[in-house]
């Protein structure tokens, strides 16, 4: 099994960084927020299900979440798909697990991307994509007062 690993310092404290990451306006706040029209829907609790689906750009990712170990702990399956004809054209599944670290006022997410890949290109891809979203997480999601 391969895997791909990635860590972000975020300055905000995890209770916050965990909404980020777990309510559809947190979602909205950075994950593919410069596109318009992207759909958010999450139920973080195990058994749970989430989806991310941007229609315009024809991408969208689903998946259940297994570990929800609040504020500490996501484990969830990755399903990306494209959408052909307006239904969802999936690929197999992987799993992502989360953890947030507090280091003082900053949270550390350490994400760990695990898949059935047969080669190190499906990890260099998910890097480009992981990479861009936790930047904008960085960027996004600072401490704003009354969060």
């Amino acid at each position: 099994m391969n895997a791909l690993e990635l860590s972000r310092l975020v300055p905000a404290p995890v209770q916050q960084v965990w909404s980020a990451w777990t309510t559809p306006a947190g979602l909205a706040r950075w994950w593919w927020h410069t596109w318009r029209g992207v759909g958010y829907d999450v139920d973080a609790r195990p058994g749970g299900e989430y989806c991310i689906e941007a229609a315009e750009q024809g991408i969208g990712v689903r998946g259940t979440f297994r570990v929800v170990e609040p504020p500490h702990r996501l484990v969830f399956s990755w399903i990306w798909y494209d959408l052909v004809d307006g239904r969802p054209v999936e690929q197999p599944a992987d799993e992502v697990d989360v953890r947030f670290v507090a280091e003082g006022d900053r949270t550390r997410v350490l994400l760990r991307h695990t898949g059935p890949w047969t080669g190190p290109e499906a990890a260099d891809d998910y890097r480009q994509g992981w990479t861009f979203v936790l930047d904008a997480l960085t960027a996004q999601v600072a401490v704003v007062p009354g969060d």
